[in-house]
């Protein structure tokens, strides 16, 4: 008797490869045109920050060769753009100080104390509240603050008594106009 090997044992254990579907395919596609995208747009943003960088090396040469001494021909300004430049150089240009030493000058009553302040430069309106021990020292400080003469049109908007252990005082706001010119 003689015996036979046992046949060879049919193992495989690598599977045979599947051919890549539709969807595959179709992901594959997806994933080339938006690297393509991204890429056109990157090369759109590279191409405009180049720009801007080349403007500003220009602002920058004509901003030099200003203050070189060397005078660069530059477009003439147009009235709107004017306007509002003069407009806000004007309001920054005011005498606040000034405003500010006359306010206290006239408040250097002792009996007077000025708690808020709130100015619109633009309009030229002022605000004041602030304490006083009595109703006449408010009037003697509208007087004070007209006399001045940047202070214009000062009207007690309102008042109130408050008594607070044992001492009376009247807390009052007013309005103003100022003519605080630079």
């Amino acid at each position: 008797m003689s015996r036979r090997p046992p046949p060879p044992l049919g193992l495989d254990f690598v599977a045979a490869r599947r051919p890549p579907s539709l969807l595959g395919w179709t992901l594959l596609t997806f994933g080339v045109l938006a690297s393509v995208g991204v890429l056109h747009e990157y090369q759109v943003l590279d191409d405009r920050r180049a720009d801007e960088a080349r403007l500003l090396a220009r602002a920058r040469r004509s901003i030099d060769a200003r203050n070189g001494g060397e005078a660069m021909p530059s477009a003439p300004l147009k009235e709107a753009e004017v306007k509002p430049a003069l407009a806000a150089a004007r309001l920054l240009g005011r005498d606040w100080g000034g405003l500010l030493m006359e306010l206290e000058g006239a408040a250097a009553d002792p009996g007077v104390a000025l708690l808020e302040l709130e100015q619109d430069a633009s309009s030229g309106s002022l605000r004041l509240a602030g304490e006083a021990r009595n109703l006449s020292e408010v009037f003697a400080f509208l007087t004070r603050l007209e006399a001045g003469g940047r202070v214009r049109h000062a009207r007690l908007l309102n008042y109130r008594f408050r008594a607070e252990d044992g001492a009376g005082s009247v807390v009052f706001q007013l309005a103003a106009r100022w003519e605080a010119g630079p």
